[in-house]
C-alpha cells in the first residue's frame, strides 16, 4: 500500500510539473506566431488558473450530483449498492479514462525540444531579453 501511495504521489507531481512547464512554451510559441500581440502572458496564466479551478469545481459538482441521484445519505453506516458502484466509477474508470485522453493529447503536442530551440532563437532575433535568476 505504501508503494502504491508513493507511486500515485509521484505521478501527480509529474503531471502537475508537466502542465506548468508547457505553459511558457505555449506563450513563447504564441509570441513568435503573433508578433503584433504584446504582453499577453498574464492572459495565458489567468486562463490556465481559471480553467484549472473550473475543472476542479466541475468534478466536485458532478460527483455530488452522481452521489445524490444514487441515494447517498451522509452519516449512514451502510449504503446501497448503487452508491458503492457510483463511488467505484467516480474513483476508478472515469479518472483513468480522462488521464488516458490527456496523455493522447500530449502525444500530439507540437512543441518538442527542437521546436523549442527554434522558438527561443526566433525570440532572441526579435529582441526579447531572457533573464534567468538562480536562487
Amino acid at each position: 500500500i505504501f508503494l502504491f501511495i508513493i507511486m500515485n504521489y509521484l505521478i501527480a507531481i509529474q503531471l502537475f510539473i508537466y502542465f506548468r512547464s508547457m505553459l511558457p512554451d505555449v506563450v513563447d510559441d504564441f509570441k513568435v506566431k503573433n508578433p503584433s500581440c504584446q504582453d499577453l502572458e498574464p492572459l495565458f496564466y489567468s486562463c490556465y488558473g481559471f480553467f484549472s479551478k473550473l475543472g476542479g469545481d466541475m468534478s466536485v459538482g458532478v460527483s455530488t450530483l452522481v452521489l445524490y441521484f444514487a441515494g447517498y445519505k451522509p452519516g449512514a453506516c451502510k449504503h446501497n449498492p448503487e452508491v458503492i458502484f457510483s463511488l467505484w466509477v467516480l474513483f476508478a474508470p472515469v479518472p483513468i479514462c480522462l488521464l488516458l485522453i490527456s496523455l493522447m493529447i500530449f502525444c500530439f503536442y507540437p512543441i518538442n525540444e527542437e521546436q523549442q530551440r527554434k522558438i527561443q532563437d526566433a525570440l532572441r532575433e526579435a529582441g526579447y531579453v531572457f533573464v534567468f535568476v538562480l536562487a
